[in-house]
């Protein structure tokens, strides 16, 4: 590996191949006990899919469209964040981690074409509804917020040419602009002591890409746009960006010298199961290219990861973080 100091925080992304909230502490604040900062409250992923919307009449109002059940959910967990921290299983500090997907992504994946736009502006309200609740119930110093981009990242790589399939194609021009609008909104909605991260990402269906990146470099330019445009609304906490099991190479990583993050953190999803050696070499090759530190992580969501390869991750997490002995806890 680098000579540099190994990374020394672990992202989980969203669900993992658990039981239950509690599964999921205990479990990963076992394997990892100083590298994580917070922890997702999803288990049993298998569950918790986006919710269908209706497809049945021509003109909608809110009433149309059923409350989201992320704040319920999240609100499950919450409480049993809450009772092992005061046990002591959870150490002070350690946020409770919401992953949500945005309003465009759930609208593109569960909606005809031809409704997008009447039903995203209400699905925004359901999913704003939500995102209120759960800061209203769960004290902004104990949370974090994820949002998910992979139909973001997909509707750039369509208007870039680089996907033909028309289903990836956004509905509104330009494209660029058009997401950036909606992620503001979002942005704007999140209480200023909660921290917010973004997850870039390239999709994760039967552990295949939509389409698999050239390099980073389209990755660099939305990580600088968030915090460019996104940044002066809510101090963006972390961005992650997926790194391929097969890019080992510096064409890949080169893009990240225009890194511009300022003071938010980089996680690099570059862990792959059963691939210690090749991660340590992904890390090595990252830091060639990209001097500041840097957190590891999977590329996506563990939720369809079977179990045997859920502790080949936690293993080699463990390894590369080279047996930290910070406190986990909070981060910058």
């Amino acid at each position: 590996m680098s000579s540099q100091t190994p990374p020394t925080e672990v992202l989980f992304l969203g669900s993992l191949p658990l039981s239950s909230a509690s599964e999921v502490y205990t479990k990963l604040l076992g394997a990892l006990p100083s590298s994580l900062h917070r922890v997702p409250h999803r288990a049993c992923a298998t569950t918790l899919g986006w919710r269908p919307l209706p497809t049945t009449t021509v003109k909608y109002s809110l009433s149309d469209i059923k409350p989201t059940g992320y704040d319920d959910r999240a609100l499950a967990s919450y409480k049993t964040f809450y009772e092992l921290r005061t046990a002591g299983t959870i150490p002070s500090g350690v946020r409770f981690q919401v992953a949500l997907p945005s309003p465009y992504s759930v609208v593109r994946g569960f909606i005809e074409t031809e409704y997008w736009s009447s039903i995203e502006p209400l699905y925004e309200e359901r999913l704003l509804q939500a995102l209120r609740h759960i800061q209203d119930s769960i004290p902004a110093s104990d949370l974090s917020i994820q949002l998910d981009l992979p139909t973001e990242i997909a509707a750039l790589e369509s208007d870039q040419g680089r996907l033909e399939d028309p289903y990836f194609k956004a509905y509104f021009s330009p494209v660029k602009a058009g997401l950036f609008e909606r992620l503001t909104r979002i942005t704007k909605a999140v209480n200023a002591d909660v921290q917010l991260g973004f997850h870039l990402c390239y999709g994760d269906f039967a552990h295949m890409h939509f389409v698999q990146p050239t390099d980073a470099e389209l990755l660099v330019e939305i990580a600088n746009t968030v915090v460019q445009t996104l940044g002066p609304i809510h101090h963006v906490t972390y961005i992650h960006m997926p790194v391929p099991k097969d890019r080992i190479d510096e064409a890949y990583f080169k893009p990240m010298a225009n890194l511009t993050l300022k003071d938010t953190q980089l996680f690099l999803g570059l862990v792959h199961a059963n691939d210690e050696e090749g991660t340590k070499k992904r890390i090595e090759v990252a830091q060639k290219t990209y001097s500041k530190p840097f957190g590891v992580a999977t590329e996506c969501g563990m939720g369809r990861t079977p179990p045997g390869e859920l502790e080949s991750l936690l293993g080699i997490f463990a390894s590369v973080t080279g047996g930290s002995k910070e406190k986990a806890g909070e981060s910058k």
